[in-house]
C-alpha cells in the first residue's frame, strides 16, 4: 500500500472552504468513480471516498484542507502521478 498526505493551508473561511470540498466531490464522483460521504462538523468537516484500489478521506476546516489518500497494491505504481494530479485540482480550486 503507498500513502498520500496533501496539507494545503487557506484564507477562505469554513463556508466557502466546504464549498471547495464540495467541488472536489464531484468531480471525484463523476471523473474517478468515487463513492463519497460528506460528513459536517462543529468545526471540521469529513469529506470520505473510495473505490476499488484506494480510499481516503478530505478534512476540511476554515483554515486547512488536509487529504489522506491510501493505494492498493495496483493503484500504488500510479503513487506520484496520482498525487500529482490531485495537488493541482486542490490548488485549482483554492485559487
Amino acid at each position: 500500500m503507498a500513502d498520500i498526505l496533501i496539507e494545503r493551508n487557506h484564507t477562505l473561511g469554513f463556508e466557502k472552504a466546504r464549498a471547495v470540498a464540495a467541488q472536489w466531490q464531484k468531480e471525484a464522483e463523476e471523473d474517478w468513480g468515487m463513492d463519497c460521504t460528506y460528513e459536517k462538523g462543529e468545526s471540521q468537516d469529513r469529506l470520505s471516498f473510495e473505490r476499488a484500489g484506494a480510499s481516503g478521506y478530505l478534512l476540511v476546516s476554515a483554515s486547512q484542507l488536509t487529504m489522506k489518500l491510501e493505494l492498493g497494491f495496483l493503484m500504488a505504481s500510479f503513487k506520484d502521478k496520482i498525487e500529482e494530479k490531485i495537488t493541482s485540482n486542490l490548488d485549482k480550486l483554492l485559487a
